[in-house]
């Protein structure tokens, strides 16, 4: 079976091949990371019609957290743009992500024309497929809010937006619950941040349960979702996974070469492409 570099996963992995509209996506099996794009053949369009392009079986890593459905609990607790309590049940959230289809969700929502004003999702698609690359060069963002335990990948971070450009403003929360509360305050004043990069795992309040409140302020105030790039140690699996199709324009980095710095940049910034990359 071809295998594929994924620089999300930062490492070699199976591929899944998916039809849309007129163009075969080339997507990572782990999670979900778009890999590239042609315009579809008749042969692909036969061949995938009739079932061939497998799926390959889906690999552990990631443990369930239980934090995936009923992100309308979060939704009802936002009603008007105040801090929600982020340690209440309302986001303690319990189930599993819905079951989807095979199609690449997170990178059509990643395609979205709705989260790319200027863009539309078809105009992308065959941009990608004419030049082979996910993504685009990543502008320079106005602020972005970091929540990282590791003092080596918020250092790391920071040199990176910093020192290529890709961040005027890096905003560090403690954890999730100041993250929560902060982006609030920002989302109800206009401010809220170009990208949110978070850990999956935290005291108090996890990544995950952070990013669907966020969501949910962003539902109750009615403004676009904020693009959110999770770090983790784990490998992605099929309910991480699932977490990131539910949350919609969400990517993640899996901490595999902390002492390789360069890589880890490099990695960074083509997932960022990919998530923030080529939107005006």
């Amino acid at each position: 079976m071809e295998r594929k570099y994924c620089p999300s996963c930062g490492m070699d992995v199976d591929l899944e091949r998916t039809l849309e509209g007129s163009y075969v996506m080339t997507s990572c099996a782990l999670c979900g990371l778009g890999l590239g794009v042609k315009f579809a053949s008749a042969d692909d369009v036969r061949r995938m019609q009739r079932g061939d392009a497998a799926a390959p079986p889906p690999r552990g890593g990631l443990a369930r957290v239980g934090v995936v459905q009923k992100a309308q609990a979060i939704q009802a607790a936002v009603e008007r743009p105040t801090p929600p309590d982020p340690r209440s049940a309302s986001v303690e959230m319990q189930g599993t992500p819905p079951a989807g289809s095979s199609v690449d969700q997170s990178l059509e929502r990643a395609l979205d024309s709705s989260e790319m004003p200027g863009a539309s999702a078809e105009a992308m698609l065959e941009r990608a497929a004419r030049s082979g690359e996910m993504g685009g060069p990543v502008a320079q963002m106005d602020r972005v809010y970091l929540v990282e335990d590791s003092a080596f990948l918020r250092q790391v971070t920071r040199d990176l937006l910093s020192g290529k450009g890709l961040a005027r403003d890096i905003v560090e929360c403690a954890d999730g619950v100041e993250l929560v509360e902060a982006f609030a305050r920002a989302a109800a004043g206009g401010q809220k941040p170009d990208l949110v990069i978070l850990d999956v795992r935290m005291p108090e309040l996890d990544g995950q349960q952070a990013a669907f409140a966020l969501r949910a302020i962003e539902t109750g105030l009615g403004v676009k979702r904020t693009p959110i790039l999770f770090f983790s140690s784990m490998l992605c699996d099929e309910h991480f996974k699932g977490v990131l199709r539910t949350l919609g324009n969400a990517r993640y980095i899996r901490k595999a070469e902390e002492g390789d710095v360069e890589k880890l940049g490099q990695r960074v910034v083509s997932v960022l492409e990919r998530l923030v990359g080529a939107r005006g």
